[in-house]
């Protein structure tokens, strides 16, 4: 299946100049008779920014299929400025409907080159170029030795309620290599399972669009954490990323149309390994609960269990209870969605155990690795029952709006909607079982406005902590990420 028509014309000079040739009487062209469609077209090209480097890809890009047999160094030329034909590399790349020319050796610096697309090119049907196409450029004093980088994309990191059928883009600081653009360097998960999808790449604005899904329906994500990460593209160069992108979003109906959408999720690490992530631990809005292993032991049974955060005065809702059991294959991979055994407000610790009891997995959210933490944030005096008691004059606790916790790479952030007006409030990392004690680690803290609002950023800078983050007026926590599971 051919894709869209788009491609990235490498930051390289794309100059295309195709030089009729090798074109006997039977071409077809748009004056012929009964030809089967329009002729096509140069749909894209691109020219780097200050001159192009000498030692790039030249990238033009059409607005169909072609035939890859009239796409050749006979109708693709580059000549230097007295009309000398440069010596160079065509190829073809069928997923972008983009023709390549490599200099080989590398162009002249400081120097005026002009690439021609003859006639001689058709489309996948037989239809040829109504007319040459040309471009003219002219080189810089360097070669291209610098790396390229990710520099916009869409949906934007940590969104939610983002809609199931989005489409992904991908915005590349130079035009790509687009032999590197592909599904092992374009990789998508879905609730940490590897997702297919199909990707054009304009050679004009360098960016890639991404269609999630194969077949038909495409552009259909499940609901849940959304994962791309972007790693060993090169530029048009052959210079690579020196490091991977990767950003998550969050996929679900946040308008009550009838649907569900994401109020939780953490990740699961080891706790042998540490801080290896096995898994996710994702709740919708209807309390359903799916918790997804990958990589953990091979063909085990493991019990998840929620254990409720505590207070420090009071230590009855102690006790962890099972939610469900998850068996993994060969592979260590396993999942299972059921409803969360609990109505009402929740906020802890989803703890894994093996057939001898012991934790191996758990929800935690360290800085190092690259995952999402997404929670409700929720009156500490409704969560667990009222885990720190009622509301006195010791910790206030006005009614809240809304209230949210997301975290991704280490990247804190807290909204908060209808508390205090006007109050410093504080923002504390703890596990499960050291909420409102010494062992919480404080933040920071930030100053509603006269309506309570008011919102947190943060960069978390250590591996330590946990995935209980409390907010609270006077250094005490009356809020706390968490979930609520309806009746």
């Amino acid at each position: 299946m051919k894709h869209a028509r788009f491609a990235l014309v490498s930051i390289s000079v794309c100059a295309v100049v195709f030089a009729l040739a090798g074109c006997g009487s039977s071409v077809m062209n748009s004056s012929n008779q009964g030809q089967p469609g329009p002729p096509p077209t140069v749909s894209s090209t691109g020219l780097q920014v200050n001159g192009s480097a000498a030692n790039r890809w030249l990238y033009v890009q059409f607005s169909e299929d072609m035939d890859p047999a009239t796409i050749n160094s006979k109708t693709i030329t580059v000549a230097d400025s007295s009309g000398v034909d440069i010596p160079g590399n065509v190829a073809w790349f069928a997923n972008f409907d983009t023709a390549g020319f490599q200099p080989n050796p590398a162009l002249n610096e400081n120097s005026s080159y002009t690439m021609t697309v003859s006639t001689g090119v058709a489309s996948a049907v037989g239809v040829h170029l109504a007319k040459a196409y040309t471009d003219s450029f002219t080189t810089r004093s360097t070669t291209d030795e610098s790396p390229i980088y990710v520099k916009s994309v869409s949906p934007s990191p940590n969104a939610t309620c983002v809609s199931n059928v989005p489409i992904i883009t991908i915005t590349f600081s130079e035009g790509a290599d687009v032999t590197t653009l592909n599904s092992t360097n374009i990789a998508i998960t879905a609730n940490n399972k590897p997702f297919p999808a199909q990707m054009t790449y304009n050679v004009g604005t360098a960016t890639l669009t991404v269609v999630p899904g194969a077949g038909i329906p495409r552009g259909v994500l499940p609901a849940g954490t959304i994962t791309v990460t972007v790693s060993n593209v090169a530029d048009a160069a052959g210079v690579k990323m020196t490091r991977p992108y990767a950003w998550s979003f969050t996929v679900g109906d946040c308008n009550g149309g009838g649907g569900t959408s994401t109020q939780y999720t953490a990740p699961l690490f080891n706790q042998k390994s540490p801080f290896g992530m096995n898994g996710q631990v994702t709740i919708d809005t209807a309390g359903n609960t799916t918790i997804q292993m990958n990589g953990a032991g091979s063909s085990t049974t493991y019990t998840a269990q929620f254990c409720p955060a505590i207070g420090s005065a009071q230590y009855a809702n102690t006790s962890c209870f099972d939610v469900t059991t998850i068996s993994t294959d060969s592979s260590g991979d396993g999942s299972a969605t059921v409803k969360f055994p609990k109505t009402g407000d929740w906020a802890g610790d989803f703890m894994l155990n093996d057939s001898t009891g012991t934790t191996d997995y758990q929800t935690n959210m360290p800085q190092s690795v690259n995952s999402t933490y997404i929670s409700k944030l929720m009156p500490s005096t409704q969560t667990n029952d009222g885990m720190l008691g009622a509301a006195s004059s010791e910790y206030p606790q006005a009614p809240l709006t809304s209230g949210s916790v997301s975290c991704s790479s280490g990247a804190l952030k807290i909204t908060f909607t209808g508390g205090l007006p006007s109050t410093l409030y504080y923002v504390g990392q703890s596990e499960t079982i050291y909420v409102y004690t010494s062992s919480e680690t404080t933040l920071g803290s930030f100053t509603t406005d006269a309506t309570g609002n008011g919102t947190f950023n943060f960069s978390l800078c250590t591996d330590g902590g946990g995935d209980m983050f409390a907010v609270g007026p006077g250094g005490h926590a009356g809020y706390f990420g968490g979930f609520s599971v309806p009746q």
